[in-house]
Order: structure tokens, then C-alpha cells, then sequence
């Protein structure tokens, strides 16, 4: 953010300012033999931006890593993260204005998706301040066969050891399936307004995930597609990216084919064409999903003001065993008088 001068959701913090020096003096400062930064807004940098980052890194050697994947998968992926920022914009309107207008589509997505994911834009502009045999591409098939495949093409650029850690928690990339997504983004429409700065957090805990699965199951997985009338585009503006990487001199990690042969077999559907009546029992199944959470949490809460309760009579009945044990001046002598009147 400080680097690129940006803003998020119309704020900018006042702690991002000199973000930058700071993080690339720790970096000049570190021992070891590497830093990584993993950040894909850094993509989205200016020329004059690129330059200063890597001046301020100097006199590191500075490599550039970026992970690219065919352009009809992209469009589908940037769109249902777009949906988990609470916006609510249709796909085939995405589609439409970001294949029309390109960068020039309405803020954020035309920026944001052009500007982070057309690798000869953001790596041409990265190579004004790096030589381009430091510069590295990652391929990517299409989404789903977990992270491993990922994780070993990174670590043969950066040096790491795959073996050395434990990648086998980190769950399996799945997209949205077409009735999850568009569910989002008809509760967007409530919701986002309703929930505000809580939405992210609420949405990525408790709905994406866990409660649209749920409704998936009862509604059917099926995967969303490209509009038919953009399909050819998508698969020929990809082969274009590819044939330009391929003669970049750029140092590929993977295989450009994959860019070019990752259609989807199976059938699948635009979110505008989903039945109503899939919707509606996607509908019924994550309120259900989200009650039975709040029920779940209600006892938890109950179970919660219990517990301080009993620890509350634990602590009294504490207190009263050691005022038992040594008891104060005052109830010696009271116990004393009273003794005394039985005696007598």
C-alpha cells in the first residue's frame, strides 16, 4: 500500500506511510541468503514504483516470480474474489466490460484484474529495473489438485527445500461452484451494507466455505463457464500471452501449454442462468447451516457464563476455607465469647 501509494475501500491508514523503507531495511539488514516477499498487489506497480523498490533493495539481487494460469480460469477465479469483497456485480457484466474496455473497465475490476494478471503488462513493466533472466514464470492447470504441484515449481525457483515443510494442511484450490457463487452475490446485495468493516471476516469464517458447501450439496456442484461469446477470445487471448512469454527470455517453471488446454470437460453453467428454484434451496440450506451455528453458539456462551459462575463460587468457597484455616482476630475472639456463654 505505501509503496504503490494506494488506498483500500476508499481509507488509507496513516501507519502505511514509510511501510516500504522499513520492510526493505529489515530485508537489507537480514543475514540469511534470501528474502521473499509474497504479495501479488506488488504486480500492479508503476515503472517510477518498480524502480524505487528496487532501489530500495540494493544491493540485493532481485529476482521477480509470477504465477500465471489460462485467462478463461482467471476471469472465473478474480470474479468470485471480487465476490468475497462484498461486491456485487454480475459475471457476464465483469466479463463484458473487462474483455470491451480492458484496464479502462470500471474501478476496481479493469485495474485490478488487468493490471495484476496479464503477465506481459505487469512483467514488461517490472523489467524496466530487473534483467529479464531474473525474472521467473510459474504455470498453472486449471484449479483443484491441491497445492503440491504449486508448492514444488516455487520452491525450484527459490531455492527452497519442498521436503522440509508440511504443505498437506493447506487445503485443495476449489472454486465456487456456480449456485455458491451466485448466492454470494444476490446476499451481497444485503449484506454487504449491513455488515460493513465486519463483512470479510464474517463471510470468509462462516459462509465461504463451510455454510455455501452445505448449500451446494443440496443444490448441485456444477462449475461455472465462460459466456459462450467470449470463450473463443479467452482461449485465443491466452494463446497470444503464452507465444509472448515463450519468446521473453523470461525463465518458465511449468509448461505454457498448460494455458492453452485447460477447458473444463465437464458442463457448465453462467451465474445469470442459474434456476431460481436452485437457488432457493441453496437458500434454505445455508440458513440452516447459519442457525444451527448460532445455536451452537448460544451454548457455547451459556457453557462460557456457567463456567465464570462456578469459578466465581470456587473462588468464594477458596476465600472461605482460608479464612477457616486462619481465622482473623476478630472471629477468634467472637469464637472465644461464644464458647464461653455455652461453658457457663
Amino acid at each position: 500500500m505505501d509503496l504503490r501509494e494506494m488506498s483500500w475501500g476508499g481509507r488509507r491508514d496513516p501507519a502505511w506511510d514509510g511501510a516500504w523503507q522499513r520492510v526493505a531495511r529489515r530485508a537489507r539488514e537480514w543475514d540469511g541468503p534470501t528474502v521473499l516477499f509474497s504479495q501479488e498487489l506488488l504486480g500492479g506497480a508503476t515503472e517510477e514504483q518498480v524502480k524505487r523498490a528496487v532501489a530500495a533493495l540494493e544491493p540485493a539481487e532481485v529476482h521477480v516470480v509470477f504465477i500465471t494460469r489460462d485467462l478463461g480460469w482467471q476471469l472465473i477465479l478474480d470474479w468470485q474474489a471480487q465476490l468475497r469483497h462484498a461486491h456485487t456485480i454480475t459475471f457476464e457484466r465483469f466479463v463484458d466490460d473487462l474483455v470491451e474496455l480492458g484496464i479502462a473497465a470500471p474501478e476496481p475490476y479493469g485495474p485490478m484484474f488487468w493490471g495484476l494478471h496479464d503477465p506481459v503488462r505487469v512483467l514488461r513493466t517490472w523489467e524496466s529495473a530487473v534483467p529479464r533472466e531474473r525474472i521467473h514464470v510459474i504455470t498453472l492447470p486449471p484449479p483443484g489438485p491441491g497445492p503440491e504441484q504449486l508448492w514444488r515449481r516455487f520452491c525450484r525457483v527459490t531455492g527452497l527445500d519442498p521436503d522440509a515443510y508440511d504443505v498437506a494442511g493447506i487445503a485443495a484450490e476449489e472454486p465456487l461452484t456456480v449456485v455458491e457463487a451466485e448466492l454470494l452475490r444476490r446476499l451481497n446485495v444485503k449484506i454487504g451494507p449491513a455488515l460493513g468493516a465486519d463483512y470479510e471476516r464474517a463471510v470468509r469464517d462462516h459462509l465461504v466455505g463451510a455454510g455455501l458447501a452445505d448449500a451446494a450439496e443440496d443444490a448441485g456442484r456444477t462449475p461455472m463457464g465462460l459466456p459462450a461469446r467470449h470463450a473463443a477470445w479467452a482461449a485465443d487471448r491466452t494463446r497470444e500471452l503464452a507465444g509472448s512469454l515463450r519468446a521473453s527470455g523470461y525463465r518458465i517453471v511449468g509448461d505454457l501449454d498448460e494455458l492453452t488446454t485447460s477447458r473444463s470437460p465437464r458442463a457448465t453453467l453462467l451465474p445469470g442462468d442459474v434456476p431460481d428454484e436452485q437457488i432457493a434451496t441453496a437458500s434454505v440450506a445455508v440458513a440452516a447451516y447459519l442457525l444451527e451455528r448460532i445455536a451452537e453458539a448460544g451454548e457455547r456462551i451459556g457453557l462460557a457464563h456457567l463456567h465464570s459462575e462456578l469459578a466465581n463460587v470456587r473462588r468464594n468457597l477458596d476465600r472461605l476455607i482460608e479464612t477457616a484455616a486462619s481465622p482473623s482476630p476478630g472471629l477468634q475472639r467472637a469464637a472465644r465469647r461464644a464458647a464461653g456463654r455455652r461453658t457457663s
